[in-house]
């Protein structure tokens, strides 16, 4: 799933955000391979390794989930932190709106 060409990209920040404030994110594969919480949807950088990108997408066809691929360095500059390379949100509000701006 790819974001919508016109899609201003502050409002999935402003998402994310508030998904990382109310702690209904999971990070990296492993988390969320481990998690009870179902997750909505994962965004993912695009220089995620080729072993962890089988390992998603094994996940995606287990559990149906919904996949947002962001470029490089998205995650890392957003939430300020380093080697973010997976994000899930487990918000089922919060997830639909973030996939209301893609196609």
């Amino acid at each position: 799933m790819r974001l919508k060409d016109n899609t201003p990209i502050s409002k999935i920040d402003c998402y994310v955000h508030f998904a990382v404030r109310s702690g209904k994110v999971l990070w990296g594969v492993d988390s969320l391979i481990k998690s009870r919480k179902p997750a909505k949807i994962v965004l993912y950088d695009c220089t995620l390794g080729q072993n962890s990108k089988k390992v998603l997408d094994r996940l995606v066809a287990e559990r149906n989930l919904c996949v947002l691929e962001v470029p490089e360095n998205y995650l890392n500059a957003l939430l300020k932190r380093e080697n973010v390379r997976v994000l899930a949100i487990t918000d089922y509000s919060l997830a639909n709106a973030i996939l209301s701006y893609c196609e």
